[in-house]
């Protein structure tokens, strides 16, 4: 292997980022250090959490440039359809088969495209219409550009843990639907461990 294509820690990932101007780093840039981090037992493992009531989205590592999550499926749990408000995302599969579905507005539209821009401004409006669906497993990636509308789901009948990375960190997602124009600004929040008491 060389320099370039060589497995990152957490601590070289970390570094990596911090020197990039994740706000405007082109999805394949990222995309090439998000699928360099090494995802061992010891990084991931502790992160494994379950929730009966959904999914479970608990948090590994955050800077100013990016955050990891683990996130944890049961069977039948799924994400909303929704866009990132700016954000870049690899999804790496870890356990399990992931269903990543790809949409787009009807109007032919795109979701929000910069940090920040669900906060401000006129809201892309739906509905969405499925374009794409595919099922990962073994080292399986999801990648969502900037303004991709995407959604996730466990399908299968065991049990599905996924990392995402996101750069900049991931604070707010718009919500679209497949049947009403109306789309919405979600504020995300972790899976603490009181949750799962």
């Amino acid at each position: 292997m060389t320099g370039t294509d060589s497995p990152l820690s957490l601590e070289r990932f970390i570094l990596e980022t911090s020197r990039a101007d994740t706000r405007n780093m082109p999805q394949a840039a990222f995309n090439e250090m998000a699928l360099r981090l090494d995802l061992d037992d010891a990084l991931v493992g502790a992160h494994v959490n379950f929730s009966d009531d959904h999914y479970a989205r608990n948090l590994v590592c955050r800077t100013a440039a990016f955050e990891l999550l683990v996130l944890c499926w049961k069977p039948g749990q799924a994400s909303t359809i929704h866009d990132h408000a700016g954000s870049l995302n690899v999804t790496r599969v870890y356990l399990g088969d992931l269903t990543s579905r790809t949409f787009r507005r009807r109007d032919g539209g795109r979701g929000v495209t910069e940090v920040g821009g669900a906060a401000g401004g006129e809201l892309p409006r739906g509905p969405v219409e499925l374009i794409d669906e595919q099922v990962l497993s073994g080292t399986g990636a999801a990648v969502v550009d900037r303004g991709e509308i995407h959604q996730l789901a466990n399908e299968s009948e065991a049990g599905l843990v996924t990392v995402h990375l996101y750069a900049p960190p991931l604070t707010d997602i718009v919500v679209y639907s497949r049947t009403e124009a109306h789309t919405e600004v979600q504020r995300l929040r972790y899976s603490l461990a009181d949750d799962f008491a």
